[in-house]
């Protein structure tokens, strides 16, 4: 198989398996991106709706003011302050209290739910108090 052959079977475009300095700073900061949507609470829309969000406001960034580009970096500055704040935070307690992190869909925690007998609730917001509560109940009722 020729060295393009190789490129193409391992799916980077280098042949080796590797990526280079380059790459991996284009995925980093693409993954950044990424994470800015979550914060933004829109990685749950789908994609068709996001792009198309996304070009909207792409449109309108250019008609903003320098004044009204900064009001919109001071909000963004804010969200990204809590959210640093929020996440040290967060880890500190998960470090002290051992814990692993597991990531479940909605579905799946409803069916955790009710597999310990408990009620799930049809607002998705109430659904890890609920799981707590039913965790809390079947420990109890073991012992």
């Amino acid at each position: 198989m020729s060295s393009n052959g190789n490129a193409l079977r391992n799916g980077n475009g280098n042949g080796n398996g590797n990526h280079s300095h380059e790459q991996g700073l284009r995925v980093h900061h693409l993954a950044n991106l990424g994470g800015l949507i979550a914060l933004a609470g829109l990685d749950l829309e789908p994609p068709d709706f996001l792009l198309g969000a996304l070009l909207s406001v792409a449109e309108e960034t250019g008609k903003l003011t320098a004044s009204q580009r900064a009001q919109v970096a001071a909000i963004g500055r804010r969200k990204l302050d809590e959210r640093a704040t929020g996440k040290r935070a967060w880890k500190s307690w998960r470090r002290a209290q051992e814990l692993h992190a597991v990531t479940l869909s909605t579905v799946q925690v409803r069916d955790i739910i009710e597999a310990l007998g408990g009620h799930a609730p049809e607002n998705p917001t109430h659904l890890m108090l609920a799981l707590s509560q039913a965790l809390t109940e079947a420990v109890s009722e073991a012992d």
